[in-house]
């Protein structure tokens, strides 16, 4: 009997090894191709505001198309808080996903009160009435791109120095914005979303491919268990998030890392913040990002991590979120953005 008689007969012996190996040489060729396969994310050209006034009227056109829908939240539109001309320093607070600027409202206002021009863009899809079965699902990558490539630009007439700061999905723009705006002086990805907590890092990648292939409306609970009545979910944020949407925001993150391998990032000065507690992101692939940076010749990184005794949610912006703690976390903020050498570079 030649080799390959021998092999047949092998695996007509032992059907069930042979369903086996069969399903595992699918999912290894499925892996590696995922793996392997680029990521890639096209972005449109900068246009930064002139001025105050030109930055100011950029951002009633944003809130009037708001109003024009009618079914923006009202805490959830667009958020300026002025002080009637240019400052020396603005900072533009990005939300989180499935959250709403109402997220960084108290925050907001305590810069202003210190003297920065506040700008918290609402970010595409989010902050509607319709909190379960919304839009959601159609958020894409470069709705992302396009909505930190416009906020930064109008925060450039705001004020002088530019600090670009974001929360989880607002995080992930954050870091992208890091990577590409020379003119960003101080970006402060905070607890970003590059990955995802539970799963392995070497699992993130080919997650993210294969997520984006589910039907964008397949929808899941951040709490399956209360669902809708999630006592941890704010009144304008969703309980529950699309797979597909999910997976292109960490399509951003992962085109971001392409250039972040190989590249030196444009902002001056950099500011990570992150959660040892945190179960909800992947701090390793935070870490790396950290890294990259780093190796990649960063001007100005600073880190800051809220140690895990602290037992901190992901969510560290909600004031009123049951088990926050903004009487630790807003002043470590402070802290960092209003003594961050970029800021008056």
């Amino acid at each position: 009997m030649d080799e390959q008689e021998s092999q047949r007969s092998w695996f007509r012996r032992h059907p069930i090894w042979t369903i086996i190996i069969a399903i595992l040489g699918v999912l290894v060729t499925v892996f590696m191709f995922a793996w392997f396969m680029p990521f890639s994310v096209q972005a449109p050209e900068s246009n930064p505001a002139a001025g105050y006034n030109e930055a100011v009227a950029r951002i009633e056109q944003v809130q009037a198309q708001e109003d024009a829908r009618g079914d923006v939240l009202p805490e959830c539109r667009t958020t300026l808080m002025t002080h009637g001309g240019r400052t020396e320093r603005t900072v533009a607070f990005m939300h989180g996903y499935t959250s709403c600027p109402e997220q960084f409202r108290q925050l907001g206002q305590e810069f202003f009160d210190k003297g920065y021009n506040v700008y918290i863009p609402r970010q595409p899809h989010h902050g509607l009435q319709e909190r379960i079965d919304n839009e959601l699902r159609e958020l894409t990558a470069e709705e992302l791109v396009a909505y930190g490539t416009e906020s930064a630009d109008i925060a450039q007439g705001l004020g002088e120095h530019v600090t670009v700061a974001g929360l989880s999905g607002g995080g992930t723009v954050a870091s992208w914005l890091a990577q590409y705006r020379e003119d960003v002086d101080v970006a402060v990805p905070i607890a970003p979303f590059l990955g995802i907590g539970f799963i392995p890092p070497l699992l993130n990648r080919p997650f993210t491919h294969l997520a984006a292939l589910v039907p964008s409306g397949y929808y899941m609970w951040w709490d399956p268990v209360t669902k809708a009545d999630n006592p941890f979910t704010a009144p304008y944020s969703y309980p529950r998030y699309s797979l597909k949407s999910l997976a292109e925001v960490l399509r951003l993150g992962y085109a971001a890392e392409e250039d972040v391998k190989r590249i030196k990032p444009e902002s001056s000065d950099i500011i990570v913040i992150y959660n040892a507690a945190d179960d909800s992101v992947s701090n390793p692939i935070i870490e790396e990002f950290i890294d990259l940076w780093e190796a990649n010749g960063a001007e100005l990184l600073t880190t800051y991590e809220f140690e895990q005794g602290l037992r901190l949610p992901h969510d560290l912006i909600t004031p009123t979120r049951i088990d926050n703690r903004i009487d630790l976390v807003y002043p470590v903020i402070h802290e960092l953005l209003e003594n961050a050498p970029g800021a008056d570079s």
